[in-house]
């Protein structure tokens, strides 16, 4: 793994060269209306279609690295199996406002507007390619995460495309959009920053579980085509990594706080109070006051105490046990996500 500054200021002009090579040329030859089609299939539906470069691309799946280890990916997806239903929520409260603390890469999901227009749409499709790469035996014969890997790479790449045609992406100053380091940036969110989530809500992971997780991301990493420099091999390695991320970008910026208090008040709308009237001071518990105070999420010494009650009580409770319906009662909460939206 690199971290020195000169690397990661390299690897901020850099995207994904084949999926932004398939994207541009499909809009070369007028073809961006199959590709959308496309985007909106299933991996079996882009299989019985006539387009060979967009069925290669998405149904093909990348070889394993040497280092991988079909053993140590079903255990990290065990572990999300255990302890599914806090780690969804996490993904919901702690991951998505981490990564708007990130500036400029938080610009890309700004000026894309979707996380703005749609977040529950967003959030639903989000939980989707969770459960599809960290579903026990998900890389297995079927293929079906591989396939939201490659899908997942093409909304990048038309995400880079459209950036850049807008013409207000300053790509010498922020980089390309959505870039490697801020691809790896997101890769800890949903990995290395879960488990910090998990820990601090008093759940109980032993370091092989821990280490196993991380190196399930590490995979699924490789196969979003996020450079092996940028993807950790330990604990130890990926918090190093978050800690250089953090102190090069965290910071206030205006796609932040705007990005939050969307999703903030998208919450409101399927939270019920009091929960809803804390939600706030609980994501503000789980990211920390500094990354707290980056997205404008103030102090408020009168719910953060109530909060802070309310979460010692909680972690109390996943010291002595995990909950052994975890995992359905996620699906459960992801099926009714996917009725709201649809209602839309």
């Amino acid at each position: 793994m690199k971290t020195g500054h000169s690397f990661l200021n390299k690897q901020r002009q850099v995207g994904d060269s084949k999926a932004d090579a398939l994207v541009h040329h499909l809009f070369e030859v007028n073809e961006q209306t199959l590709l959308r089609q496309h985007l909106q299939m299933t991996s079996a539906g882009v299989d019985r279609q006539n387009h060979p470069a967009l069925k290669k691309f998405l149904c093909t799946y990348r070889k394993p690295p040497v280092w991988g280890d079909p053993l140590r990916i079903l255990r990290g997806q065990q572990v999300f199996k255990k302890f599914a239903m806090p780690i969804m929520t996490l993904l919901g409260g702690l991951s998505l406002p981490y990564c708007y603390a990130g500036s400029p890469g938080n610009k890309a999901l700004f000026l894309s507007e979707k996380m703005r227009q749609s977040p529950g749409k967003r959030l639903a499709d989000t939980a989707d390619f969770i459960l599809a790469v960290s579903t026990p035996g998900s890389f297995g014969n079927n293929q079906e995460a591989a396939f939201l890997i490659n899908r997942t790479r093409l909304y990048h790449a038309l995400a880079r495309y459209y950036l850049h045609k807008k013409g207000n992406w300053i790509n010498n100053l922020w980089g390309a959009p959505i870039n490697q380091e801020d691809m790896a940036g997101t890769n800890l969110a949903f990995s290395y920053i879960i488990l910090t989530g998990l820990q601090k809500s008093g759940h109980q992971l032993t370091k092989r579980e821990k280490e196993d997780f991380l190196f399930l991301w590490r995979y699924i990493g490789y196969q979003l085509h996020i450079t092996t420099d940028l993807l950790p091999g330990s604990f130890d390695e990926a918090r190093q990594l978050e800690r250089v991320i953090r102190k090069r970008h965290f910071k206030k910026s205006l796609e932040g706080e705007v990005l939050t208090q969307e999703l903030l008040k998208y919450y409101r709308t399927i939270v019920k109070s009091p929960d809803g009237y804390l939600l706030d001071s609980q994501i503000r518990y789980w990211l920390g006051a500094d990354v707290a105070d980056c997205l404008g999420l103030p102090e408020n010494p009168a719910k953060d105490n109530i909060v802070q009650t309310m979460n010692s009580v909680r972690e109390v409770g996943n010291l002595f046990g995990v909950n052994a319906n975890s995992y359905e009662q996620m699906l459960e909460q992801h099926k009714r996500l996917k009725q709201r939206v649809a209602l839309k």
